[in-house]
Order: structure tokens, then C-alpha cells, then sequence
């Protein structure tokens, strides 16, 4: 068997709180009568004791028997862990422990320990040992002897009955544990389906406010830009045009695809008017592979990246910026990529993104975040498991957002 190690992502208390393990225990310990615990990956106790022996008790009152006692019941643990059993075995006092694994998706969690027994047939070279192991511990002669001698011994049957139920009790935590995990992962998908859904709410709204009386804005607009023009107001009557066009195209049927080379060709005019609004703050870059230009995409899947570049990267911060916009071919896929060097995300965004593909909903960001979540939404749901999406940023260096699919029938028009 494969040997996966530790690697200390989650704990015990991750999936079965703390009192369920202690009555799991305290029912085993008193059924059993025997000592037991669960501990940790370290050997140091999850739980509080049951039935512990006072010889046992003894040692771990001084600094040294409780280092030992840990580190005894973390390599049991670990021996049993690698085993895929229970493990029986002598502990650094001479007495006889069981350590049964509690592993829950490949990832060792603890032990459920049990023992601190002495075997009726080995009880007088057991106590021999016993005193011979922990004299160097600091106790009282008179004392640890008068603990040992006091300790039942327990017989071989007994033994394997315990190990057999000890492997019954880790089994009922590891299968709580895992039931705890699946509900809390249902849980999680399920806010996160409501939230997507009020986002998409949120964004059909918007389109439906967007659409109100259109002939009203395109009017006004073009009023705007002959009075500029009779006024000599250059930018004036260059901002105007370029706003009629933009709010031409918004207002297309969303469900529409469109040649790649009139996504960008809008978003260049989105950043267009907003460079004539930042000046020299910010600089913009637009680059199309050419193989793509009639490649179809869904309309209006540019413009809220490039919004969120801008509220995110741009507006937050008094140096110069510098967006970017670009797409090229690799192998039979599309990319599509916005980048900025401005202000950044966090790593717990960048993280939402990347593995949940959630915008985290900030008051501060909710314009910028809807969009963005929009656009996620509309490609998933569009694309399914071909779309990929990869999100690197860091604060105060700028974010980078990669968007790929296949080509698909695409690929096979540009090859013939």
C-alpha cells in the first residue's frame, strides 16, 4: 500500500467536536475498563482522560513522564496509521497500549488510545520493568511502587476484545466525521448557489434598467455630440460617440454570441473613455490574435473585467496604471486575458476565485464584483467543466485574469 504521510491540514476537531469524542471514549473506557484517550497527530490528548490508572497519572504529573507519555502516543498513532489497523505495543513505561488510526480522506487525524494494562502472565516482570523505566522520573520510591502493585492485570482474551471494540469506536468517529464533512460541504454549495442566483438577479435587473427607454439616451446623446461639433468641442463630441456605440452594443441580446474582434473592439472604446477621464494616469493596450477575430463569444462577456480592472486597479490608486486586454490561441483553446498593474486583490479573493469561483461581496466592491461574478457564471453555466479560470494578483502589484474554452467548431474552420 501507498504510503501518504501526514499533512496536517485538518484536525480531529474539524470534523467531531469535542464532546462527542469524550462520550464516544468514556463509553468505550467503561465498557472496557480501561484507560483511554484521543489524541492529536503529536500524541497531546484531544479529549480529557477516562479511567486512567494512577500509576500512569503518576508519570504524567512530572515534565519528562508527559513528554515521554506524548511522544510515546504519537508513534503508536503513526505505527497504527501506517498499518491500517490497530496497533498493539509496549509504551516507554512497560505497559501495554493499543493505538487505533483515525483517518479521514487519506489524511491521519489522531488516535483513539486505550490500555495501560499489564498481561496476568507477564505481571511480575512487568512490574520489574515498570519500576526499572521510571525510577529516573523524580517520583517517590515508596509511591510509584505502591501505584504499580495497586494496578489490575488484565488477560489476553480481554485484550483482543478491547482492540476489536477500540476499532469499532475509531470507526463511529471516522464515519461521524466524514458525515460531518459531506454536510458542511452540501452546505457550502448551497450558499454558494444562492449567491450566484442573487447575483444573476442582480445582473438581470441592471440589463432591464440598462434597456429603459433607449431611444431617449440615444437621442440625447447624439444632441450632445452635434451641439460639440457646432461648439468646436472636440472631446466632448468624441466621448458622446463613443458612449452611443457602447450603449448600442450593451444593449444587444445578451444570449447572442458575436466575432471575438467586436468584444474588443467595444472594450477599446470602453478604455478609450476611461483614459480621456484618467489621462495620463492610465495607459491601455488592446491585442487580438488575428486567427481569432471571427471566433464567437458570448456578447458582453469583456466589458466587466475590464470595469473591475479599472474600479479595482486603477481608481483606488494616485500612480500610473497600465491595463491590458489580449487574446490568443493555445492549441484548441481561447484566452482571454485582463491584466493590470494597479492595486490588487487579496489573497483570500484570489483564493474565492480560484477555487470556489466566488467574488467575495464587499459593499465597497459590489459594482465591480457583481459584473465579474456575472461574467464567471455566464461561462460556467455556458461551458461547463471545459472553462477554466485562473486569477493571480497581489496586493499592490496588480491582477491578472486568464479566461480559457475551447475553440470548438472553430478550430476546425481556421484548420481547413
Amino acid at each position: 500500500m501507498e504510503e501518504h504521510f501526514p499533512t496536517h491540514k485538518w484536525r480531529i476537531q474539524d470534523f467531531v467536536d469535542v464532546p462527542t469524542l469524550q462520550r464516544i471514549q468514556d463509553t468505550f473506557a467503561k465498557a472496557m475498563d480501561m484507560a483511554a484517550v484521543t489524541v492529536d497527530r503529536d500524541g497531546v490528548p484531544v479529549t480529557k482522560a477516562s479511567n486512567f490508572q494512577p500509576v500512569c497519572r503518576l508519570m504524567r504529573s512530572t515534565p519528562e513522564g508527559l513528554r515521554r507519555c506524548h511522544a510515546c502516543d504519537a508513534c503508536g498513532g503513526l505505527a497504527a496509521y501506517r498499518s491500517g489497523r490497530p496497533a498493539t505495543y509496549v509504551c516507554h513505561a512497560g505497559l501495554v497500549d493499543v493505538a487505533a488510526p483515525i483517518i479521514i480522506e487519506d489524511e491521519y487525524l489522531g488516535c483513539l488510545l486505550c490500555g495501560q494494562v499489564m498481561l496476568e502472565d507477564e505481571r511480575e516482570r512487568t512490574i520489574s520493568n515498570v519500576l526499572d523505566r521510571n525510577h529516573s522520573l523524580g517520583i517517590a520510591p515508596a509511591e510509584l511502587e505502591e501505584a504499580v502493585y495497586a494496578m489490575p492485570a488484565a488477560d489476553r482474551d480481554r485484550l483482543d476484545s478491547a482492540v476489536e471494540m477500540l476499532m469499532l469506536a475509531a470507526s463511529h468517529i471516522i464515519e461521524i466525521g466524514k458525515t460531518n464533512l459531506i454536510q458542511a460541504r452540501l452546505l457550502k454549495e448551497v450558499k454558494a448557489k444562492a449567491a450566484t442566483e442573487k447575483a444573476l438577479q442582480d445582473a438581470q435587473l441592471r440589463a432591464l434598467q440598462a434597456r429603459v427607454n433607449p431611444h431617449f439616451l440615444f437621442n440625447s446623446l447624439t444632441l450632445i455630440g452635434y451641439t460639440a461639433f457646432e461648439e468646436k468641442a472636440v472631446k466632448t463630441e468624441e466621448v458622446a460617440y463613443m458612449l452611443s456605440d457602447i450603449l448600442r452594443y450593451s444593449l444587444r441580446n445578451l444570449a447572442t454570441s458575436v466575432p471575438l474582434s467586436e468584444e474588443f473592439d467595444m472594450i477599446e472604446r470602453c478604455l478609450r473613455l476611461h483614459q480621456l477621464r484618467f489621462g495620463d494616469h492610465l495607459s491601455i493596450e488592446v491585442d487580438l490574435d488575428e486567427s481569432l477575430r471571427n471566433w464567437p463569444v458570448p456578447c458582453m462577456v469583456l466589458q466587466p473585467l475590464a470595469e473591475n480592472a479599472i474600479v479595482h486597479g486603477v481608481e483606488a490608486l494616485s500612480r500610473p496604471v497600465r491595463v491590458r486586454v489580449s487574446a490568443r490561441r493555445v492549441d484548441d483553446r481561447g484566452l482571454i486575458e485582463v491584466y493590470d498593474n494597479g492595486a490588487g486583490m487579496s489573497e483570500a479573493q484570489v483564493a474565492a476565485l480560484n477555487n470556489d469561483r466566488c467574488v467575495l461581496q464587499q459593499a465597497e466592491r459590489s459594482r465591480a464584483a457583481l459584473g465579474l461574478q456575472s461574467v464567471i457564471t455566464r461561462l460556467d453555466s455556458e461551458y461547463g467543466n471545459d472553462f477554466d479560470l485562473k486569477v493571480t494578483s497581489r496586493l499592490n502589484e496588480g491582477t491578472r485574469i486568464e479566461l480559457s474554452w475551447p475553440l470548438g467548431d472553430y478550430a476546425q474552420l481556421e484548420n481547413a
